[in-house]
């Protein structure tokens, strides 16, 4: 009998290539490592010895040698033998999640479908399709030591009919489906790529050596502070405090409640890295709802852990900075292969990334599943979370915190009102680190919030231009270009701006600028939309802000006398006639009922009483939107204990829609060169991809429609289009969509 093989080598002998009982052993056996986390080791390795089952066909067999000779192989579906095994042994529960695991192993976890249905990628076409001979040829060549072991159980708490969890099931297969992604990807490396597989493994400080270190990090900085006596030092010492004495509490789900510079990053950070200390957990996984504010607190964390921050944290999103000079260092190399399945002590990383992997049916977006397990999630600015998608998102945390050993903590100084009551059944039972949330607000007030009624741009650009520092906020890019324009022409010197038609590059340079004009006390006059207020450490003594939600109104207040220094900061809050963005009205409607005469906006109690508003207000949205849309029939199957349609759920719990297109903008040297060279690209290159990101503006799909219509823009074989205009990309706004064509300014 011919000997069967896994993989082969490039222009090597067979007697070099990998043994395909090796590779089932070694994936079965990493496969029951990453699932004997939360008790699902033998069926991980199950899925682990049968994923390949069907490269034992002959078929497959033939396929190899052809590849490697160079002759026209075909293709050959190995993914199927395994799930039609699974069946074989029985309808049990247990045979139908190792179905779903093994065939989706390649392409992603099906739908269940009908055998009936239209779609061939669904799991009951593919096993009820008569056009499968490899699938039955590769059962019968499989020895039966292999294909005949027995099937366990799954876990008792999974399949609990009495459970209160709606997505336990599904829950469950995407994570075993992780486990055997990441078990599969890893021994393929192996054997393939050992350059790849070695460059991975580095030695990663431990949650211990990270705690120790962060310790003496923040007993620095307060011995600082001492020497300046001031209430925000003495709040930051007591919400420190209370994150390390809440530490030690059993594990679950958490708030942190505490106002804006109060120190929730560190104080968080002390929390987490303390509880999992406690509960003997593997990393901490700090996810936040935008990139920029992402890459401030990795920068915050590894400063923080010293030497050791540079494998300790992960930073993972989609404009993470690669290293500079011809080729990537080994820090970066780590980094770049460590994303894929996020085995760092700390990830820092977006809502984005962390939200929609449990809800994902890629093989790519499941691979790093399995690491949330055991660990702490910490949900920043946690008034972020998406109202449209909130029963799925709750029951998901609630779900991993049930059966995952994973604690959970949202941290806001504006707390949506998450916590279960009646009139919130989906709600979460939240224990309050901090004591006493109320009192610390009160502790921490460094402005008073009024309202100033209706005021014209005109009033506006008045009302900026008399102030030395004052940060204005509107509601949408093109009001603030328009007050920009506006404030320029009265008073246009230390005028600066910042919009998301700025790329990430730009605005973080213009970000620092403004830190710095505002440390030595010079005139600084910013008009931004809302990217200003989410995590960005600014301070100014007067804020000026356009009627918006009250979360948004009062993290504009956490960028007015931050620091408490001198007089109480002003929070002015205007209305104005341009029309909010879509989806703002909700918002203002439950702004409008609890900001009334006399009521105090930085009040906890007005906060909250704001959330229940704006909550029942879109109470109907709880479940991801019962229109025709296509979302509904996704998240019904989700939150359904036993319809189990993956890639539909997956398509529907989107955080952010897919009504822009990335467009690359040559801001700067770098972005030029970046530019040029996505532009003229014959292939695609991951190297340039992830360069650009930092030179990326989000535009509606007709707006670039209409750039490469008029020869502004390019399409490019990596995907996103580069602009070639370089006079509508202006380095005091950004992109100007609305500009004139010059001619003479097309880069090429």
């Amino acid at each position: 009998m011919s000997p069967t093989y896994a993989h082969t080598l490039r222009g090597r002998p067979e007697t070099e290539w990998e043994p395909l009982i090796r590779h089932l052993d070694e994936v079965a056996a990493l496969t029951r490592a990453h699932s004997g986390v939360f008790g699902a080791a033998e069926l991980g390795a199950i899925s682990g010895l049968w994923h390949d089952l069907g490269k034992y066909a002959p078929q497959f067999q033939a396929y190899l040698r052809d590849s490697e000779a160079g002759r026209p192989a075909g293709t050959v579906d190995h993914s199927t033998a395994g799930a039609i095994n699974a069946l074989k042994s029985g309808l049990s529960d247990a045979a139908g999640v190792l179905a779903f695991v093994i065939s989706g192993h390649h392409t992603g976890l099906p739908d269940l479908g009908t055998p009936e249905s239209e779609d061939g990628s669904c799991l009951r076409r593919r096993l009820a399709s008569p056009h499968r001979p490899e699938s039955v040829d590769a059962l019968k060549a499989a020895p039966s030591p292999v294909k005949d072991c027995v099937i366990p159980e799954l876990p008792p708490w999974v399949d609990d009919p009495g459970g209160e969890s709606p997505l336990r099931v599904s829950m469950f297969v995407r994570m075993l489906f992780s486990c055997l992604i990441d078990a599969d990807r890893l021994a393929t490396e192996k054997f393939c790529s050992p350059e790849r597989a070695r460059e991975r493994r580095v030695a990663k400080p431990s949650i211990a050596q990270l705690s120790v270190a962060l310790k003496t990090h923040i007993d620095t900085l307060m011995a600082k502070a001492a020497r300046e006596v001031s209430p925000i030092a003495a709040v930051r010492g007591q919400l420190l405090a209370a994150c390390r004495q809440a530490a030690t509490q059993p594990q679950g789900l958490f708030s942190l409640t505490a106002p804006t510079g109060a120190g929730k990053t560190l104080s968080s950070m002390t929390f987490a890295l303390q509880h999992a200390l406690e509960h003997g957990l593997r990393r901490v996984i700090y996810a936040l709802p935008f990139t920029s504010v992402t890459e401030q607190n990795a920068d915050v964390f590894r400063e923080a852990f010293g030497a050791m921050g540079i494998h300790a944290v992960l930073e993972h999103h989609s404009a993470c900075r690669s290293a500079s000079g011809e080729a990537e260092d080994c820090a970066e190399v780590w980094r770049r292969l460590a994303v894929e399945n996020w085995d760092a002590p700390v990830i820092v990383t977006t809502n984005v990334q962390l939200l929609e992997s449990l809800f994902a049916a890629r093989t790519s977006e499941c691979r790093k599943l399995h690491r949330i397990a055991e660990s702490v999630v910490i949900l920043d600015e946690a008034q972020s979370l998406p109202v449209a998608l909130l029963k799925p998102t709750l029951a998901a945390l609630k779900e991993i915190a049930a059966s995952y050993r994973t604690s959970v903590v949202l941290c806001s100084a504006t707390m949506p009102a998450v916590g279960h009551t009646e009139d919130f059944p989906i709600g979460l039972t939240l224990r309050e680190i901090v004591p006493d949330p109320q009192q610390m607000a009160q502790s921490m007030r460094r402005a008073t919030v009024s309202r100033v009624g209706p005021k014209s741009d005109d009033e506006l650009a008045e009302r900026i231009a008399e102030e030395r520092q004052v940060l204005a906020i509107v509601n949408t890019r093109q009001h603030a270009a328009r007050l920009f324009e506006g404030v320029g022409r009265k008073n246009p010197d230390a005028l600066l701006h910042l919009s998301a038609l700025m790329c990430p590059e730009h605005r973080s340079l213009r970000v620092a600028e403004i830190k710095a004009r505002l440390a030595r006390g010079e005139d600084c006059r910013v008009i931004s939309t809302q990217v200003v207020e989410a995590g960005v450490d600014i301070d100014f003594p007067v804020v000026i802000r356009a009627f918006a939600g009250l979360d948004s109104i009062i993290q504009a207040a956490g960028r007015c006398n931050r620091e408490g220094r001198g007089d109480t900061g002003r929070v002015e809050v205007f209305e104005t006639d341009v029309q909010p963005p879509p989806g703002m009205r909700t918002a203002l409607d439950a702004t409008g009922q609890v900001l009334l005469p006399g009521v105090d906006a930085l009040d906890l109690r007005t906060i909250e009483q704001y959330f229940r508003f704006y909550y029942w207000q879109r109470s109907q949205e709880w479940d991801g939107g019962l229109s025709s849309d296509g979302r509904s029939v996704g998240l019904t199957g989700l939150l359904s204990h036993r319809i189990l349609a993956f890639r539909a759920a997956a398509e529907a719990y989107r955080l952010i829609d897919d009504w822009a297109e990335p467009l690359v903008v040559p801001h700067g040297e770098k972005g030029r060169e970046v530019c040029h060279r996505l532009a003229n690209a014959d292939r695609p290159d991951r190297s340039d991809l992830r360069d650009s990101q930092r030179f990326t503006v989000a535009i509606p799909p007709q707006a670039l429609s209409r750039l490469l219509s008029e020869g502004r823009a390019v399409p490019t074989v990596a995907g996103p289009a580069v602009l070639t205009c370089l006079s509508i990309y202006s380095e005091s706004v950004g992109l100007q969509l609305d500009r004139a064509l010059d001619p003479t300014e097309l880069m090429v």
